[in-house]
């Protein structure tokens, strides 16, 4: 289950174990390409250590689609986690499209 606070917010909120689910993230206004990457960092705190990274290929509609396997979802137990999403052109650093924005990991049981 993923939930955001409101259409204009890059908040996120998830269930305690998802995994696999598939949350589109869309991004206007910039030139992406479709051989451009954005990296996710998923972090416990603004300058902790990574807790996950991965890379996503944006597609023809300018959208990653936001997943974690069932290991990555493992590693996010409940609380609140920051995330930043970078974009990568041809390996090179563009800019940071989300910046600091929160992931909350809700409690199952």
């Amino acid at each position: 289950m993923w939930n955001v606070k409101n259409k204009n917010s890059t908040d996120l909120t998830m269930c305690e174990g998802d995994y696999g689910i598939e949350f589109p993230f869309t991004f206007e206004g910039f030139p992406i390409s479709t051989l451009d990457t954005l990296k996710l960092t998923v972090k416990k705190e603004k300058n902790g250590d990574p807790y996950i990274e991965k890379e996503f290929t944006v597609d023809g509609s300018f959208t990653i689609q936001l997943s974690f396997t069932e290991e990555e979802s493992a590693m996010l137990t409940p609380g609140t986690y920051i995330y930043i999403l970078d974009w990568y052109s041809s390996g090179v650093f563009m800019c940071n499209m989300v910046n600091n924005s929160k992931l909350k990991v809700e409690d199952k049981a």
